[in-house]
């Protein structure tokens, strides 16, 4: 999701270690209110405690991973712990929200590659049918074909090669050729290395241009369940060993995050499988969320449909990220420009602390010459930003000092001083 960093680059590996928006594709109905606290504790008066000191004339005290707005993963960990269900959680991070069902029926896309040279698939379970326009081939279960760029008779295209390295199909630049496996794993190697997504949902396509060869995985409707659905029991954004009502609140914000990413154009959700939108392993995620209970798939059957939306009605902007460590931040103070009402700071402090966010606390110290290097200065002579929470963050982090001989004062957001000194999170002061 528009946010660098998710926690579950290692969701599988965690998971077994504890466990040993169109019209045409959204139909909105009328909004439930969030659930009530309950038994829930506070989000707020946790003791988080404080990082080390670092060396270094600047010294930078900072909290979390990622973005900071919205929904913090850890935190929801910690609430569900701490007996919070998920709707709460959903109320706490997100202001004014409430809920709506919403009939998300288009097809997901997912890009995997662009310009790649060649590629590769797996067939690992199953057989998989191979067409275009003019052919079809099956591969046989247990074997690797390739498609690569391919010249013939002066066409440039595209074409498919078996185990053997015999040619089996071939089509010019534009055309498509797919590999339907609904319900077969297969293993996509989208730039032809050791990188793969493993899926069992639906078609993988391929379409060749002078730039190289695109390729997406399509996944449809089949057997009572929607794309989105489907799509969603392989998202690999937390690991499945969390309690239920974290898996439940991280469904529902994800599923309204890709109701954002629909396409007119191409009649469907299209998005990638990283943390540039969400992170998406397919098989991987769904083999080992049965091995171990199912509690993701659960999440995603009893959440079904359900997305978030603003007061007036629309679906958010459902932004998470892996940690907030104690405050997540105001979408102002992070990107700039303009603030959005559902993300506004909230204090999880207490629900950080009933988790096990590793990034709850870390400190960085640089001399003053690095600082004013990485922010744009010959040199510097103050800096300094608002607590958290406070209402004066929103001016922004502030910066003094001189470029060539003149003096300057430059307020930058709280992204750009993240990526400009390679911090973990927005969610920093200065010490």
């Amino acid at each position: 999701m528009r946010r660098p960093r998710s926690i579950t680059l290692t969701v599988l590996g965690t998971a077994l270690a504890v466990m040993a928006t169109s019209s045409a594709a959204v139909a909105a109905s009328t909004p439930t209110e969030i659930g009530a606290q309950g038994k829930c504790p506070s989000s707020s008066g946790g003791k988080l405690g404080k990082a080390s000191v670092p060396e270094g004339e600047v010294k930078i005290y900072g909290h979390g991973w990622g973005h900071g707005m919205g929904m913090s993963q850890y935190g929801a960990q910690g609430a569900a712990r701490l007996g919070c269900d998920y709707k709460t959680i959903l109320k706490t991070y997100y202001h004014d929200a409430s809920m709506v069902k919403k009939d998300l029926n288009a097809p997901v896309v997912l890009n995997l590659a662009s310009g790649a040279k060649t590629s590769r698939l797996e067939a690992e379970t199953g057989t998989v049918r191979w067409s275009s326009s003019v052919r079809s081939v099956v591969q046989p279960r247990g074997t690797t074909w390739t498609v690569g760029r391919k010249t013939i008779n002066s066409r440039p295209g595209i074409a498919l090669f078996d185990h053997t390295g015999k040619r089996r199909m071939f089509v010019p630049n534009a055309g498509v050729m797919s590999a339907a496996h609904t319900g077969k794993v297969v293993n996509v190697y989208p730039y032809g290395g050791s990188s793969a997504l493993s899926t069992r949902y639906d078609t993988a396509r391929y379409v060749g241009s002078d730039s190289g060869i695109k390729v997406t995985e399509t996944i449809t409707a089949s057997d009572g369940q929607s794309a989105v659905q489907k799509y969603l029991m392989g998202l690999g954004e937390v690991p499945v060993a969390w309690p239920l009502e974290a898996l439940k609140a991280q469904t529902v914000a994800a599923r309204t995050f890709l109701s954002s990413k629909y396409s007119s154009s191409a009649g469907a959700y299209v998005l990638s499988t990283t943390t540039s939108d969400q992170v998406y392993k397919g098989w991987d995620v769904e083999s080992v969320d049965a091995r171990y209970g199912g509690n993701w798939r659960k999440a995603v059957i009893a959440t079904g449909d359900q997305v978030i939306v603003d007061g007036s009605g629309r679906t958010i902007e459902a932004l998470y990220s892996s940690s907030m460590g104690g405050y997540t931040e105001n979408r102002e103070y992070v990107w700039g420009n303009y603030e959005i009402s559902y993300l506004k700071p909230v204090d999880d402090s207490r629900w950080d602390a009933a988790s096990d966010n590793p990034y709850r606390n870390w400190s960085v110290g640089m001399t003053r010459k690095v600082f004013a290097k990485k922010l744009g200065f010959d040199s510097v002579s103050s800096w300094s930003v608002a607590g958290r929470g406070k209402a004066s963050r929103l001016a922004g982090v502030k910066v003094t000092g001189k470029i060539d001989g003149k003096k300057v004062t430059k307020t930058f957001t709280g992204a750009d001083v993240r990526y400009r000194l390679g911090l973990r999170s927005p969610g920093f002061v200065f010490g």
